[in-house]
């Protein structure tokens, strides 16, 4: 190969790494606001539990030995475990059965019962029915700021780009209500990237169909985005539409840093079930 094509090629193959480099998944795992660790008491309870939003608690690496005869999730109002003001939880495939079987470092989740939020509950525990026994709780504290949906800015810009404010509504998904844009730019994708303004280095977003081609007309219609394999909202800067034949700007909000928003349900190894479009 000749010099000249050998210095182009490794320049060409330098851009490329740069463009993957640029964006990144977060460095650290996300599963919403850590409440504590399980106490080790019977067992071989154990665990870390976090509160994925107001009504859902995640539990990682949570152990029992599945030796119980009537070992239950309860969570409870008294300010600690007892069978006063506790209410039972389903297990994390829907079960209202006894904890029969063994975990070895699972990863659970479990929704709270309908109606009730973490601000009715002092304490999450793996408890005994039968012989009235905590294996394992954690205390739930009065003023969890636990995650939820965040609005932001709207977007406004060129091309009719517009949307009422915009709902991070988890870490990898956006909804975009009444969104607009004319469909008259040759190449215009939804588009992400570090810092505070849109620019070539930045990461095209498939549409609410999932393709990643050129945006159609918009008129005033509400839809879900999800960013792409692992990245996630603490990866990004900025959200907006972009030309990216031309490099042109047309809209773009900025996303604010520390987001209390709740993980996605792929970040906590959940295979989403219904199709989360929306359709104005």
């Amino acid at each position: 190969m000749a010099p000249l094509m050998q210095i182009l090629l490794t320049a060409l193959i330098g851009l490329i790494c740069v463009r993957i480099n640029t964006l990144v998944s977060a460095s650290f795992p996300y599963y919403g606001a850590k409440i504590g660790a399980l106490t080790r008491l019977h067992h071989g309870v154990s665990g870390d539990v976090y509160a994925v939003d107001s009504r859902t608690l995640f539990i990682k690496n949570f152990n029992y030995d599945g030796e119980a005869p009537a070992a239950y999730f309860y969570v409870g109002s008294t300010a600690k475990p007892s069978n006063d003001g506790a209410q039972r939880l389903r297990d994390e495939r829907g079960g209202v059965t006894a904890l029969n079987r063994r975990y070895r470092n699972k990863d659970i989740t479990l929704p709270l019962p309908d109606g009730k939020t973490l601000r009715d509950f002092k304490w999450f525990s793996v408890w005994c029915d039968e012989f009235a026994v905590n294996f394992g709780h954690v205390s739930i504290p009065s003023d969890l700021d636990f995650p939820r949906p965040q609005k932001i800015a709207s977007l406004k810009g060129v091309h009719a780009v517009y949307s009422d404010n915009i709902v991070i509504v988890d870490a990898q998904t956006l909804l975009i209500p009444n969104f607009s844009y004319d469909g008259e730019a040759p190449d215009a994708k939804f588009w992400v990237g570090r810092g505070h303004r849109p620019g070539p280095q930045g990461l095209r977003i498939p549409d609410e169909n999932g393709k990643e081609i050129p945006l159609r007309r918009y008129d005033r219609k509400t839809i879900v985005l999800t960013l792409p394999d692992d990245l996630t909202i603490f990866d990004i800067g900025h959200f907006g539409v972009w030309c990216e034949a031309f490099t042109v700007d047309f809209g773009h909000v900025r996303i604010p840093e520390g987001l209390n928003v709740p993980p996605s349900l792929k970040m906590l190894g959940i295979s989403p079930q219904v199709k989360k479009n929306v359709h104005a």
